[in-house]
C-alpha cells in the first residue's frame, strides 16, 4: 500500500535548493549592497599605522649593590630578575602613567586632534558620530588626562610565551609618529632603569664609607686584644701556623711514641723469630745471621771439612788419624757457629728490650705534657674566641670593601648595564593595520549572504510549517467549487468510448455480491498481474480498493499511442464510476502531449499549471458529462524537466485529491510516469502498464518486483495487454 502521506514538518532538499534558487538574485544584491555601504564607510575611516619596538630583558649584570660580588649571591639575583613574574613586572611599568606622560610630552602629543578630541575628529567617521551625538568630547577633564586615555587605547605592550622579549605596540594616524612612540618609549625606560641603578647604588656607596671606617677600628683593636691575651696566657706560638708551643710539643711527642712502639714490635718479632729458627736447628736461616760476615765464613769452613771427609772416607776408615782430625775440626766449626747464632739472638733480645724501654720513656714524656695542656684549656678557648672575633671582623671588612670597589663603576648611568636592552627599534609602518577595506568588505558580503540564505531557509521552513493546513484546505475549498460547477457538453471524442461502457453491464456496487467475470489471466513472471479485459481491470481495482479510507491512487505507465491510453483510462474510470466511486483522471505529461487532446479537450491550463500554482482546481478540473468523472489535463511543457519537480508541491497537490476523490488514475507515458514516481517516492496504491504486442516483449523482461526500475513492495503490480478481439471490438 502506498506510503502515509506527506508531513509538512518533512524537509526536501529539492525544495529548499529550489526556494534559494528563487532568491539568489536578492541574495547577491542585498551583499553586494553591504559591501558597497561597508567599503563607503571603511573609506571615511582614518588609517591607522601600528610600529613594534622590541626590548630583551637580559643579565648584563645581576650584581645586587646590598649583597656585594658574591657569586652565590648573584646567581640567586639573577633569577629572581629573569623569571616570568619579573618580566610582567616590567611591561607594567613600561605602562606607567609617568612614563607615558613625559614621552607624550616630548612629542606634544596634546597638540594633535587624535590624541586631544578638543581640536576635532580626527576623520570624517568620527565627525559624523559627534553630529549624531554618538560621540562626545569630555571637557571635564584636563589635555594630560585626555592625552594618557587615548595613548592608552592605542598602546599595547605585551611578552609572548616562553620569551623574555616585550613587544611595544603603538597605532596613531600618523605612522612617522607611532614609530616615535614606541621608540621614544623604550629609550626612556631604560634611561629609567639606569638612573635607578645609579641612583640606589649612590645611596649604597653614602653608606658604606663610614660603615668600613668603623669596622677599620673593629677589626684593629680585635687583633690587639688576642695578641695581648695570647701573651698573659703563656700561649705563644711557634712556627708557621701560630699553634702554641705546648700543643706542638704535644704533637711531636705522640708522634714519637707511635715511632717507638713500631720500633719495640719490630724487635720483639726479629728476636721471637730466630729463637724458633735455633729451637729448630736451622740457625743459618735467620736472617741475621744470613747478613753475619762471620757466621757466613764459619759455613763456608764447614761445608769445605764435610766435603774433604766425604773424599778421604772412600779411601780411609773412620779410625784413621786423618779421619778423626777432620771429625774434630767439623765439630770445632760447628761450635762456633752455634756460639756465634747464640750472640746475635741475644743481641736481637737486647735490642727488643731497649726499645721497651724507649717506649715507656716516651709514654711518661707524653702524659706529662698532657698535664701541661690540660691545664691551658681554658685559656684557650678563650683565645679561639677573641681570634674568632676578629676574623669575623676582618672578614665584613674586606666584604665592604670589595662591595665598595665594584660599586664606584656604578655611580655613573652611562657605565650602568642595564637589563632591558633595546632589540629592535620601530619602523615608520607602510601598511595600514586598520581599516582593512577590500577583506572587511568581502568578509561583510559573505556574512549577509550566508545570513540571507540562513534566514530564507528558516522562512521557507517556518512558511511551510505555518501554513501547511492552510493550504490544505484551501485547496479542498478549490475542488469542492470545480466539482460543483455545471454539466458541459460531452465531447465527440468521448461519446464511443461512453456507449461502449453502456453496452456492457457495469459492476455491481460494493455492497452486493459483484457479478461473475473472467477470472484475470496469470502471467507468472513475477508478481504481475497480467489483465486483457477492462471490466476485469476495473473489477480488480474495486476489489483491492475496497476498505480504503481515503482515495485510492493508480498510476498507468503506456507504452501505447495516446488514443489508446485515453481510452484505457476513460474506459476504466467509467467502470470505476458505475461502481460507486467517484473516480478523476489526471493527464500526467512533462511535455504537455498527453491524452487531453486525442478526447478533445483543451490542453492547458491543467496539471502542470496547478503545479507550479499558475491556476486553481477551478480552472483546470473538467467533467464528463453524464458520469461522475473528472479530468485535469496535463498542461504546458516542463521547461525545467522532471528536476523541477517540487515533490511537496506534488505530494501536497495529490493528498488533497485523496480527500475529494475515492479513485485517482494517473495516466502518462512510461518515462514521464517513472519520473513522477521517482518524484513522489512511490506513492501510489497500484502500478499498471500498458503495452500491445509490439512491445510485449520488452514488458515482460522486466525484472520481477519492479515496477518503473524500482524495486517495490506492498503495491499492486498489474500488466494490461488488450486482447486482438477487444481491440477489435473498440476499433
Amino acid at each position: 500500500m502506498r506510503q502515509a502521506q506527506a508531513s509538512p514538518d518533512d524537509i526536501d532538499l529539492t525544495t529548499l535548493g529550489a526556494t534559494l534558487k528563487r532568491a539568489a538574485t536578492k541574495l547577491i544584491a542585498l551583499s553586494l549592497i553591504a559591501g558597497t555601504l561597508t567599503y563607503i564607510t571603511l573609506s571615511t575611516i582614518a588609517p591607522q599605522f601600528e610600529a613594534n619596538a622590541e626590548l630583551a630583558i637580559v643579565a648584563k649584570s645581576a650584581l645586587n649593590p646590598f649583597t656585594g660580588p658574591d657569586p652565590q649571591n648573584s646567581s640567586a639575583d639573577l633569577a629572581s630578575r629573569m623569571d616570568k613574574e619579573a618580566i610582567n613586572t616590567h611591561v607594567r611599568a613600561i605602562q606607567s602613567p609617568d612614563l607615558v606622560e613625559k614621552v607624550a610630552g616630548a612629542l606634544r602629543l596634546a597638540g594633535r586632534a587624535e590624541f586631544n578630541p578638543v581640536i576635532g575628529p580626527v576623520d570624517t567617521f568620527s565627525g559624523v558620530l559627534r553630529a549624531l551625538g554618538l560621540s562626545g568630547v569630555q571637557s571635564k577633564l584636563s589635555d594630560n588626562d585626555r592625552v594618557l586615555n587615548e595613548v592608552s587605547k592605542r598602546l599595547v605592550v605585551f611578552s609572548p610565551e616562553s620569551s623574555r622579549a616585550i613587544t611595544i605596540a603603538f597605532t596613531s594616524v600618523d605612522p612617522q609618529l607611532a614609530a616615535d612612540f614606541a621608540n621614544n618609549l623604550a629609550t626612556s625606560y631604560r634611561e629609567k632603569l639606569a638612573n635607578a641603578t645609579v641612583a640606589e647604588t649612590s645611596a649604597v656607596q653614602d653608606q658604606l664609607a663610614p660603615r668600613i671606617a668603623r669596622l677599620q677600628e673593629e677589626a684593629a683593636k680585635a687583633d690587639q686584644d688576642v695578641a695581648n691575651f695570647r701573651n698573659k696566657a703563656g700561649l705563644i706560638g711557634g712556627g708557621s701556623q701560630k699553634t702554641p708551643i705546648n700543643e706542638q710539643q704535644l704533637g711531636e711527642i705522640t708522634s714519637e711514641l707511635t715511632k717507638v712502639k713500631t720500633a719495640r714490635s719490630t724487635a720483639e718479632s726479629r728476636a721471637k723469630s730466630a729463637r724458633e729458627l735455633m729451637r729448630k736447628g736451622t740457625p743459618e736461616v735467620i736472617p741475621e745471621a744470613q747478613r753475619s760476615p762471620l757466621i757466613q765464613a764459619l759455613i763456608t769452613q764447614r761445608v769445605a771439612v764435610e766435603r774433604d771427609i766425604l773424599k778421604r772416607s772412600t779411601s780411609l776408615k773412620p779410625a784413621h788419624p786423618i779421619m778423626k782430625q777432620l771429625q774434630a775440626d767439623l765439630a770445632a766449626t760447628n761450635r762456633q757457629i752455634a756460639g756465634e747464632v747464640a750472640n746475635l739472638v741475644a743481641g736481637l733480645d737486647k735490642e727488643a728490650f731497649l726499645a721497651a724501654e724507649q717506649e715507656q720513656a716516651v709514654v711518661a714524656s707524653l702524659e706529662t705534657m698532657k698535664s701541661k695542656v690540660a691545664v691551658n684549656t681554658t685559656d684557650e678557648v678563650e683565645l679561639r674566641r677573641l681570634e674568632g672575633l676578629a676574623a669575623s671582623k676582618r672578614a665584613e671588612l674586606e666584604r665592604l670593601r670589595a662591595q665598595f670597589e665594584a660599586n664606584r663603576a656604578r655611580t655613573e648611568s652611562a657605565a650602568v648595564p642595564v637589563e632591558a636592552q633595546i632589540l629592535n627599534l620601530a619602523r615608520t609602518p607602510n601598511v595600514s593595520k586598520f581599516p582593512k577595506k577590500l577583506p572587511y568588505t568581502l568578509l561583510v558580503m559573505v556574512a549577509m549572504l550566508l545570513l540571507g540564505t540562513a534566514v530564507v531557509i528558516t522562512a521557507g521552513l517556518a512558511r511551510g510549517a505555518r501554513s501547511a493546513s492552510p493550504r490544505e484546505d484551501r485547496l479542498r475549498e478549490e475542488i469542492a467549487a470545480a466539482t460543483s460547477q455545471p454539466e458541459l457538453r460531452t465531447p465527440a471524442a468521448l461519446t464511443p468510448t461512453l456507449e461502449r461502457v453502456r453496452r456492457n453491464e457495469p459492476p455491481a456496487p460494493l455492497s452486493a455480491a459483484p457479478p461473475p467475470v473472467p477470472a484475470p489471466q496469470q502471467s507468472g513472471i513475477g508478481n504481475f498481474l497480467t489483465i486483457s479485459d477492462v471490466p476485469a481491470l476495473a473489477t480488480h481495482l474495486l476489489e483491492i480498493a475496497a476498505g480504503s479510507t481515503s482515495g485510492f491512487r493508480t498510476l498507468i505507465a503506456t507504452r501505447v499511442t495516446p488514443g489508446k491510453a485515453a481510452d484505457l483510462a476513460v474506459e476504466t474510470a467509467a467502470h470505476l464510476s458505475a461502481g460507486g466511486k467517484q473516480t478523476l483522471i489526471i493527464d500526467w505529461s512533462l511535455e504537455g502531449t498527453g491524452i487531453s487532446r486525442p478526447l478533445s479537450l483543451p490542453n492547458a491550463p491543467g496539471f502542470i499549471e496547478l503545479l507550479t500554482s499558475k491556476a486553481t482546481f477551478a480552472d483546470v478540473v473538467r467533467w464528463v458529462p453524464g458520469t461522475q468523472i473528472h479530468i485535469i489535463p496535463s498542461g504546458w511543457a516542463v521547461a525545467g524537466g522532471p528536476e523541477s519537480l517540487d515533490a511537496d508541491q506534488l505530494n501536497l497537490i495529490l493528498d488533497a485529491l485523496d480527500e475529494a476523490y475515492d479513485h485517482i488514475i494517473v495516466v502518462g507515458k512510461y518515462e514521464n510516469a517513472r519520473s513522477l514516481f521517482e518524484a513522489i517516492q512511490g506513492r501510489f496504491d497500484a502500478g499498471i502498464v500498458a503495452f500491445d504486442e509490439n512491445d510485449r516483449q520488452r514488458v515482460l523482461d522486466d525484472p520481477a518486483d519492479t515496477f518503473l526500475g524500482f524495486e517495490v513492495a506492498d503495491i499492486e503490480l498489474i500488466r494490461f495487454e488488450p486482447s486482438r478481439q477487444g481491440s477489435e471490438n473498440a476499433a
